[in-house]
């Protein structure tokens, strides 16, 4: 077996401070990590005291939006709603048009082309809406760059609201009411929704407008778009992924009841893990290599056999996405290999990158080589369009704003953005890009590293462990799922599992405890033979026969030190 290419990093096991007792000692551990050192501050994350969710009035330009909502409803307007091709903007997208279509709304959604229109309003979009006689538009994960689509659109006689979460630029459109936390002046007490959170607030603030309760189906697409889109979820958000993990439990729909089914998703352990890599790259899939119209398709239908196609649809362009994925990712590994030594900024291009994929190829570069990655996709015999991932140390967006003079559009946030540009320029940008991040992560450590949260025995996985676990969900982005280090397990039995034995399932026992670990894509480093190992993982609880089973999802593993 192979030494792990990872540095382990152990906090240092701190005092309980002012946590109550009879805490189990990882757990202690865990909310130490995360700066809960008292019992108030436990029960501020455990049960806040403020009211969630919170007033959608309190949301600059909520109040003009529902007064041009009104006059939507009340003059029967045909309402354009206008989102974007990922997750984030396919359930905002669902959210807008259910919520208004249950106002007896006529509604024509509009998800764009990945490659053939790319992010954001355009004037092909707007004039497609007004020429169906749209009066409203309502942008969903998107707009708040778009000046000039929307003076389009008001100059052909079309109001627009924009509800958006990405960072506004210095100068707005001219819409009827931008809705976004990070406008400039926001008093709004939370700044970290996703497009499909703010969409779900438009509707909230509607419903709430007309002296109604909002159907809180609503808030299961809201939980998968917030999941999905990688934001915070801590607050508000962990409130809505939390109300919305328990609608999606049950949720009527039937898209979603069909996908659960090609998934293989079972309903009684749901969570934001589920959702994160079983039910969003699903989703996603149809945006990055067909059209996201069908999965927006699959949350709306009423219809069974519709969504029976659909599901099986996305079930065979998730496979396809994850092959493409596969050969880009080894040619881009390759090239990376191939240089003499490591840059501060991994920038690739290959003809077998196509713009679907380019995001997942950075993402997975970041991850083995802890620093940040930018992959290019050709879209014509002129431009390219890149995706970019990051580490936390680099603000990717700051650095494509430093030469935005290159690009022919760009956008993003500080760990994931994108550029579209012209391939003559091609050289230039590694050059300028190569030499910002040279600058910003000179005193840094690139050394790939992996952080855990506490040590962990075979015979401290209790059910009051478990139970404490379950408490502090959702996990996600700002409470990371708790990562434990068991070392010493003796290895009882291994098994190659998944389609080419990619996998490794291992029974594992320590003393007189036993325990299953499966190592998902390691089978490769994996030594048949061995008999000791120390494990960084994660817990996973399963159901099987109505019974709970506990798994330890492995993350890395080593030959056990000593």
């Amino acid at each position: 077996m192979s030494q792990t290419e990872r540095n382990w990093n152990l906090p240092l096991e701190a005092n309980s401070g002012a946590l109550p007792a009879g805490i189990p000692g990882p757990i202690v551990q865990v909310l130490l990590n995360r700066g809960i050192n008292s019992a108030a501050k436990l029960t501020f994350l455990l049960d806040p005291p403020h009211k969630l969710p919170y007033n959608p009035l309190r949301l600059s330009g909520m109040d003009l939006a529902l007064q041009r909502l009104y006059q939507a409803i009340e003059r029967h307007e045909t309402v354009g709603v206008f989102g974007d091709f990922d997750v984030d903007g396919i359930t905002g997208t669902a959210i807008v048009s259910e919520g208004l279509q249950e106002m007896g709304v006529s509604v024509i959604p509009y998800l764009p082309h990945r490659v053939d229109e790319g992010h954001g309003l355009s004037s092909e979009s707007v004039q497609y809406l007004v020429s169906r006689g749209v009066g409203l538009i309502v942008t969903v994960d998107c707009g708040v760059t778009s000046v000039a689509e929307v003076a389009e659109a008001r100059l052909s006689g079309t109001d627009v609201i924009i509800t958006d979460h990405h960072t506004p630029p210095t100068t707005t459109p001219d819409a009827i009411s931008i809705i976004n936390p990070k406008v400039a002046g926001s008093q709004y007490p939370f700044g970290d929704l996703c497009g499909a959170g703010i969409a779900f607030k438009l509707m909230q603030g509607l419903y709430q407008y007309y002296g109604q309760a909002w159907s809180p189906a609503l808030m299961e697409l809201a939980a998968l778009g917030t999941i999905a889109d990688l934001v915070p979820l801590v607050d508000e958000n962990r409130f809505l992924v939390g109300q919305g993990l328990v609608e999606l439990a049950q949720t009527q729909r039937p898209g979603l009841q069909a996908l659960y089914r090609c998934a293989n998703v079972k309903t009684e352990s749901l969570n934001t893990e589920t959702v994160a890599f079983q039910i969003a790259p699903r989703l996603n899939a149809a945006g990055r290599m067909s059209h996201a119209k069908e999965s927006l398709q699959l949350l709306i239908t009423k219809s069974e056999s519709e969504a029976e196609h659909l599901a099986r649809r996305l079930e065979e362009l998730n496979q396809d996405r994850r092959d493409l994925t596969e050969q880009a990712f080894n040619a881009a590994r390759q090239q990376v290999d191939n240089q003499p030594s490591l840059p501060s900024i991994l920038i690739v291009e290959d003809p077998c990158i196509t713009p679907g994929i380019a995001g997942l190829v950075a993402g997975r570069l970041v991850e083995k080589h802890h620093r940040p990655a930018v992959v290019m996709a050709s879209v014509n015999d002129e431009h390219v369009v890149a995706s970019g991932r990051s580490i936390p140390e680099f603000n990717l967006v700051k650095s494509f704003t430093t030469c935005a003079d290159l690009f022919v559009r760009y956008g993003g946030h500080s760990q994931a953005a994108g550029f579209t540009l012209e391939k003559s320029r091609i050289p230039i940008m590694r050059e300028q890009l190569t030499a910002i991040a040279e600058e910003t992560l000179a005193t840094q450590d690139l050394e790939p590293a992996l952080d855990m949260d506490a040590r962990l025995k075979l015979s401290d996985l209790t059910p009051e462990l478990l139970r404490w676990l379950r408490q502090l969900e959702p996990f996600g982005v700002g409470n990371p799922q708790p990562r434990f280090l068991i070392e010493g397990l003796q290895v009882v039995e291994t098994r190659h599992v998944g389609q080419s034995g990619q996998h490794v399932r291992l029974r594992v026992r320590q003393s007189s405890h036993q325990g299953t670990a499966l190592a998902f894509n390691q089978a490769d480093r994996w030594i048949d033979g061995t008999s000791r190992v120390d494990l960084v993982c994660t817990i996973s609880t399963d159901f099987w026969n109505g019974a709970e089973t506990i798994t330890l999802k492995v993350l890395d593993f080593r030959p056990a030190q000593g």
